[in-house]
């Protein structure tokens, strides 16, 4: 999830949990806490391309890291506060507010590496954008009132719970939503006669209501569509994307190839450029798919061929921001949850 949401779910966790010991500071060392986790952003700063990628949301967020560190930042913690709560209640707050923040990105469709070092599988439950306004605006509207509020108010606790437990209903929502549009989806492909080795169903940017779904035929091609459930329209109709897998065959014992087909988890496309390959992720998506059939994807990357390492260099593909294009892609993300034509 973005940063924002993490910051309030950390804060509501430290009131609900501190708040009547040490008043509004445990909301700040909450907040703080919960960030922790992403420290792998910083630590990417220092990495190539491709190693940032796969250590995004690797060791930071891996739940034995959390057990091991909790300890640590409780010891901090109490640093910081002597004469407040105990270490082992810091401890308890450290745990809990990094726990919910690994388990709640891998809700999302991104995987997070939960189980490293004994597994390096990557848990992406696809059940929530990694941006959804509905499940931050309870947590952001209480988390605002328990800051500017008086700190001996009755309310505070109320004020919180139904914030935090607006949200996990909310969360919970999406599962079972999931699960309806899951069911859709393989009915779909089933009555078209659609045959496929792995799939992902994801929902879009900002809701819940309109999914992407993407089939691994197992041939290098991918069946690829959109389903809105409040849109009406029970047929899906789906789209062929090839692969152009056989472009990299020669090449696939290279330790770069197989580790993006790992990052990718095998949704990939490859064209040809000069020096080398482009490499793009499926999984996500055209940045304006649905209007621009030739739009870059959401991630892709550059493969030049490195003669002495036998294998290649790989250079991630920055977006160019255009504010005429993301404009139009938002509106057509509101057509497309509605069921209307493209023009």
């Amino acid at each position: 999830m973005d940063s924002l949401t993490h910051i309030l779910l950390g804060a509501a966790i430290g009131e609900a949990t501190m708040g009547k010991k040490i008043g509004k500071k445990a909301m700040f060392w909450g907040a703080l806490v919960a960030t922790a986790p992403d420290v792998d952003v910083l630590i990417g700063a220092f990495m190539s391309d491709l190693d940032k990628m796969i250590f995004h949301r690797g060791w930071t967020h891996s739940i034995l890291l959390i057990l091991l560190l909790s300890p640590v930042y409780g010891w901090l913690m109490r640093l910081f506060n002597r004469g407040g709560p105990s270490w082992r209640e810091w401890t308890f707050l450290a745990f809990l507010t990094q726990i919910t923040h690994t388990l709640l990105d891998s809700f999302t469709s991104y995987g997070t590496q939960l189980f490293l070092p004994f597994s390096d599988k990557a848990v992406s439950l696809s059940t929530i954008s990694v941006v959804d306004p509905i499940f931050t605006l309870p947590l952001l509207i209480s988390v605002v009132w328990l800051v500017f509020g008086s700190k001996e108010s009755s309310k505070r606790a109320w004020i919180n719970y139904i914030g935090l437990s607006l949200s996990c209903a909310y969360l919970l929502f999406t599962v079972f939503n999931k699960i309806a549009v899951e069911s859709r989806f393989t009915a779909e492909t089933q009555r078209q006669n659609i045959e496929f080795v792995n799939h992902e169903i994801k929902p879009t940017l900002f809701n819940n209501l309109l999914w992407r779904g993407i089939f691994d035929r197992g041939d290098g091609t991918y069946s690829v569509a959109y389903y809105s459930t409040v849109d009406g329209n029970r047929t899906i109709q789906f789209h062929f994307i090839d692969g152009n897998h056989e472009l990299i065959y020669p090449y696939k014992s290279f330790n770069s190839v197989q580790r993006l087909k790992w990052v990718s988890n095998n949704f990939f496309k490859i064209e040809e450029i000069e020096d080398g390959f482009l490499f793009s992720d499926l999984r996500f998506g055209r940045v304006a798919e649905f209007r621009e059939n030739d739009s870059p994807y959401a991630f892709s990357y550059y493969l030049i061929f490195n003669e002495e390492r036998s294998d290649f260099n790989v250079e991630r593909v920055q977006l160019r921001i255009d504010r005429e294009r993301e404009g139009s892609s938002f509106r057509d993300l509101w057509d497309m949850i509605r069921g209307d034509t493209l023009n």
